[in-house]
């Protein structure tokens, strides 16, 4: 086992979801000295909030940081939905933890994940077409995957990015910054002016191409400012990014990971199966990290270049501390044990480590899981499953997740129909038929057809894996092939960019 395998020791803590008060962290960061670890990678920014002040542009925390009633299922209306760190507590907060030998990786969110953002600053978001007009964004109050992109057209959008890196990396000695990446859905940039105009005089033919390319502007600029860049393996899709990148390998894509790493690349592991630690105990416990292979396939023969393993908490349902002590331990200590043993170990001997080091985070007064959830037989474990689904899409919560998924959809199936060769006028106005609908607008009864036709395609995109889905959806690519033809009107002002294809 290369040394260098597990140099890298560390969780991720999301404050975006809930703002988790000083004093907590702090105890957090005690226990993961007392694990042995050595990094924490702080989610400072996302769609539910902005936690980072920003002293250039106040209103990213005036604005972007205060939320109310928030429905992610399963914990809390209420608490901790607001709140941010002066500089002043996070240099406290830096300092605390190099005192105790552990770094801090900020993560500031570009170019996705920036409804917050855009909420305190709409002027750094997309245009909708030829004139002014922009999408409304707020501070969201649920979970899930939302259009809110920076503008990648806009000079300006780009220079207030750096403006808020230059204050980031003055706070932060770490020699590495996460920005992110992952989850971008690219509905406003297809239909932006100002980003397609940048992909046209730069010759980019997809946007994921365009993310590729304001990731790389991005970590130049870092570059400059003596940092490296982190981001997450999804920002690979654009295409392969140079070896001064660090990329963080979470959920698919282990292909283009490997072939990162075989270029030079370095990568820090965490493997969504085996190192999430908000999903419940029914989906990850103490067996799943035991048996967890200690190098990743996408790693094999380049485990030079695997810097370590990162845990990520995302906090969608962890309101307070004790339910993030609940969520981290023992599965945190599991992954301390999994990585300190020179050999394999018994079931007994694992659980055994697991629960001596447990004792020392009891003794913090963070009270973990208890033991009788650290391993589940499988049927304890699909209950245990279900009943963590109930709770994430009852009531409220469930019906803002539908209609977050609804914009998913959408995207994945724009997608589909640019692969079938449709028009682009015509997958926009369909598009925008849904997309009104989502913001609770009136579409253009102009597109009354097309919208209908969409919202068949976008149920056939949900049975995508089928092997036969194009097969399947013939008959309604040649009914809104006659819709382009039977409805076609001046295109909008939108420019067109050359036909893609391999996008997916």
């Amino acid at each position: 086992m290369p040394e260098k395998a597990f140099a890298h020791r560390g969780f991720m803590l999301d404050v975006s979801r809930h703002y988790m008060p000083v004093a907590d962290i702090r105890k957090l960061l005690q226990a993961a000295q007392t694990l042995g670890l050595n990094r924490m990678h702080w989610h400072l920014t996302d769609d539910q909030g902005w936690r980072i002040e920003i002293r250039k542009y106040p209103k990213l925390t005036q604005i972007g940081s205060v939320r109310g009633d928030s429905w992610f299922g399963g914990g809390s209306e209420t608490e901790n939905n607001c709140g941010y760190y002066t500089q002043e507590e996070i240099r406290g907060i830096v300092e605390y933890a190099g005192s105790l030998g552990i770094d801090i990786i900020p993560e500031i969110e570009i170019p996705g994940h920036e409804s917050a953002m855009l909420a305190a600053y709409p002027e750094y978001g997309c245009r909708r077409g030829n004139g002014d007009g922009r999408w409304p964004d707020k501070v969201e109050i649920s979970c899930g995957i939302f259009p809110g992109l920076i503008c990648a057209g806009k000079p300006d959008a780009m220079r207030f990015l750096k403006d808020i890196l230059d204050e980031v990396t003055e706070l932060f000695p770490y020699p590495a910054m996460h920005i992110g990446g992952d989850e971008a859905m690219k509905i406003r940039w297809r239909r932006c002016p100002d980003c397609r105009r940048r992909m046209r005089e730069e010759g980019i033919e997809t946007e994921d191409a365009l993310q590729r390319s304001v990731v790389l502007e991005i970590g130049e600029y870092l570059a400059s400012r003596g940092k490296r860049t982190i981001v997450w393996n999804d920002v690979l899709e654009g295409g392969p990014l140079p070896d001064t990148f660090i990329v963080q390998q979470w959920m698919g894509g282990e292909e283009k990971t490997r072939a990162f790493m075989e270029n030079g690349g370095d990568v820090i592991r965490s493997d969504n199966r085996s190192f999430y630690l908000d999903y419940c105990y029914g989906q990850t416990n103490l067996k799943t990290i035991r048996e967890t292979p200690r190098i990743p396939e996408y790693a094999r023969g380049h485990e030079e270049h695997l810097l370590g393993v990162e845990c990520p908490l995302w906090t969608e349902r962890v309101n307070n501390i004790g339910r993030a002590a609940y969520q981290l331990f023992p599965r945190l200590t599991a992954v301390a044990v999994w990585m300190e043993a020179e050999g394999e170990l018994s079931p007994a001997e694992f659980t055994d480590r697991v629960r001596e080091k447990q004792k020392k985070i009891e003794a913090l007064g963070l009270t973990g899981a208890p033991e009788s959830v650290w391993e589940m037989s499988e049927e304890d474990a699909e209950k245990d499953r279900k009943a963590e689904y109930s709770r994430v899409y009852s009531g409220r919560s469930g019906e803002l997740i539908h209609a977050n998924d609804q914009m998913v959809l959408l995207e994945s199936t724009e997608r589909m129909m640019r692969e079938a060769g449709l028009p682009e006028d015509l997958i926009y106005r369909a598009g925008n038929t849904v997309a009104a609908e989502y913001y609770g607008e009136a579409a253009d009864p102009a597109d009354e057809s097309a919208g209908k036709l969409i919202r068949q395609i976008m149920k056939a995109a949900e049975g995508r894996e089928k092997e036969d889905w194009r097969k399947e959806c013939e008959h309604l690519f040649r009914d809104i092939q006659q819709c382009a033809a039977d409805t076609a009107v001046p295109d909008p002002g939108i420019p067109a960019v050359p036909d893609r294809e391999g996008t997916r």
